[in-house]
């Protein structure tokens, strides 16, 4: 049973996906259209934080309105009396892009650049719309495929989660308290955010992507955030011995994880024009 009123009349569970920090994510089907969805129920209540049930809703407002092949639909949203959100989402059937950044599972390159590229339409589309999505992380990308069998890339989180999240978990001198691994540097201190801040993590993603390696340095909270601060990522001579991600492509991963906002390349669409430009071989979906 969902644990909301409004939405159980409308929605039969099939089974919980998963559990964490902030809500409870349930596959459900609609009673009527006989769709399967996700909904996601926000943990924390809202009540007795008008400023943030307000942020909530005014960022919700703006996700519903968004409509593109490479993002997962948000369809619904809302606070109950009792101050309690939630979110009924697309459910994608596929594989989360997590599953491919490990040492044992990375794509060939040409794979990995054209899951970049298609990940990359989601963010200039985000960014050109003024939307900075704030939490780019491999278990926000899932691989399925589209009408004709071929490999489609979904953003499945337009980060509303991880604006609460941050919001909720600062403290009193507004420090960043919240999960570091893909975070940019002006965002761990708190400052305004653009479109280079999502190209910082999507930087790291596409490291993990094309090496299995997870380049920032550090393990607890303090040495991640030190490590995205001040040190030095890891190399690709380290991560990628072997050398089978091309040196332009290297070059461009590195300029995109710049500590400097202004260091980096200029955004998203700057990053999806020179990949698209690189002697890369196309990937040939044998699948699809």
């Amino acid at each position: 049973m969902l644990p909301l009123r409004r939405i159980e009349g409308k929605y039969e569970v099939v089974r919980k996906l998963s559990e964490g920090g902030m809500g409870v994510l349930y596959l459900v089907r609609h009673r009527q259209l006989d769709e399967l969805r996700v909904i996601k129920v926000l943990r924390a209540s809202l009540d007795a934080e008008p400023d943030l049930r307000d942020r909530f809703l005014r960022e919700a407002k703006s996700a519903i309105k968004l409509r593109h092949p490479n993002i997962a639909q948000l369809y619904d949203f809302s606070v109950d009396e009792d101050g309690a959100a939630y979110m009924v989402m697309e459910y994608i059937d596929g594989l989360n892009l997590e599953e491919l950044c490990r040492p044992e599972s990375i794509p060939e390159v040409p794979m990995a650049v054209e899951i970049a590229l298609q990940a990359l339409r989601a963010l200039r589309f985000l960014h050109a719309k003024g939307y900075v999505h704030r939490d780019i992380a491999p278990d926000n990308l899932m691989l399925t495929r589209d009408a004709e069998g071929q490999l489609l890339v979904k953003l499945i989180d337009l980060g509303i989660v991880k604006i609460l999240r941050d919001e909720t978990q600062k403290s009193v001198a507004g420090i960043y308290l919240g999960k570091p691994r893909y975070s940019s540097p002006e965002q761990l201190l708190g400052k305004e955010l653009d479109g280079r801040s999502d190209l910082y993590s999507f930087g790291i993603l596409l490291f993990e992507l094309l090496t299995g390696r997870y380049p920032i340095r550090g393990q607890d909270f303090a040495s991640l955030v030190t490590g995205h601060l001040y040190g030095e990522p890891l190399a690709f001579d380290e991560a990628d011995p072997g050398r089978r991600v091309p040196l332009a492509l290297r070059r461009l991963v590195e300029k995109s994880m710049r500590k400097d906002p202004a260091d980096r390349l200029s955004g998203t669409e700057e990053l999806a024009r020179l990949l698209a430009g690189l002697p890369i071989p196309r990937f040939e979906d044998a699948d699809g």
